[in-house]
């Protein structure tokens, strides 16, 4: 009885764990774009954009 309910308990956080890998490979981060763009406007106006 134990070892199925280790069995269980076992699959149910392999599953999870593959959810959560899946998840964080899906979701986009758009850092590298704003950084680019930050450096874009510095080129362009000799500032960055967060500067007065």
């Amino acid at each position: 009885m134990f070892y199925e309910i280790w069995a269980w308990i076992s699959m149910v956080l392999g599953v999870g764990m593959c959810a959560v890998i899946i998840f964080f490979l899906v979701k986009k981060d758009d850092s590298r774009e704003k950084e680019e763009a930050a450096r874009e406007y510095f080129d362009a106006h000799g500032h960055w954009p967060d500067e007065a």
